[in-house]
C-alpha cells in the first residue's frame, strides 16, 4: 500500500515537475550524431561523445530534483504531508539515475551498431562521468537552493575538464579520451558522498 503511494506520488511528481528536464536529455541524446562522428571509431576516438555527452546527460537530470521546492507554496505544501519529503527526492533521483544510465547505454548501443569499439570499461566510464557531474549538480542545488546554482557549477566543471584534462587527476572525467584503460572509481566515489551529503543536508540542515 505504501509502495503504490509512493509510486503515484513520484510518477505525478515527474509528469508535473521533471517532464522538461527528462525530454531535454532524450534531445541531447538524439543531436548526439549530429555533433559527432559516431561510426568506425577505436576506443579513444569513441571515447569522446561518450565522455562529453554522459556528463552532459547526468547535469541536466539529476540537478533539478530539489527544484519544485524552490516554490515556497510547493514547499509549505511538502512540509504538510505525511509522506518523507526526502524519500520522495530519492526516488525522484533514483528515476534520473535509471534514465541517465539508459541514455548512456542507448548511445553506446547505437555507436556499436555502427561498428564503433564502445566496449564495457568504456561504458563503465562514461557513467561514472554521468554519475560524478550530475552529482556534483545535484549537491550544489542542494546547498544552494537553487537549480540554476547547480547547473552553473556543474556546467563550469564540465568545462574545465574539457580545458584542463590531466591536470584534474583523479577527478578527470575524460581519461579514456586521453588514451587511458582503466576506469576511474574515484568518479563513482565521489558521486556517492556528494549524493549521501546533499540528501543528509537537506534533511538535517535545510529542513530545520
Amino acid at each position: 500500500m505504501v509502495s503504490s503511494c509512493l509510486a503515484k506520488v513520484v510518477c505525478s511528481d515527474v509528469r508535473h515537475n521533471f517532464l522538461l528536464h527528462y525530454l531535454a536529455a532524450i534531445i541531447a541524446l538524439a543531436v548526439t550524431p549530429i555533433i559527432f562522428g559516431l561510426s568506425e571509431l577505436n576506443e579513444k576516438m569513441a571515447a569522446q561523445p561518450l565522455e562529453i555527452m554522459s556528463p552532459i546527460f547526468g547535469m541536466l537530470l539529476m540537478t533539478p530534483i530539489f527544484m519544485p521546492e524552490q516554490n515556497e507554496s510547493i514547499s509549505d505544501v511538502v512540509r504538510s504531508k505525511k509522506t518523507s519529503h526526502i524519500l520522495v527526492c530519492f526516488l525522484r533521483l533514483l528515476c534520473s539515475l535509471l534514465l541517465t544510465i539508459a541514455l548512456v547505454g542507448i548511445l553506446a548501443l547505437y555507436m556499436r551498431y555502427n561498428d564503433s569499439k564502445v566496449t564495457a570499461r568504456l561504458f563503465a566510464g562514461a557513467i561514472g562521468g554521468a554519475l560524478a557531474l550530475g552529482s556534483l549538480g545535484f549537491f550544489s542545488s542542494a546547498v544552494g537552493d537553487n537549480a540554476v546554482i547547480g547547473y552553473m557549477v556543474s556546467a563550469s566543471y564540465l568545462l574545465m575538464n574539457m580545458i584542463l584534462r590531466e591536470k584534474l587527476w583523479i577527478f578527470d572525467m575524460f581519461s579514456f579520451s586521453e588514451g587511458k584503460t582503466e576506469i576511474n572509481s574515484w568518479l563513482y566515489l565521489s558521486a556517492l558522498v556528494l549524493i549521501v551529503l546533499a540528501l543528509l543536508f537537506r534533511k538535517y540542515i535545510k529542513s530545520n
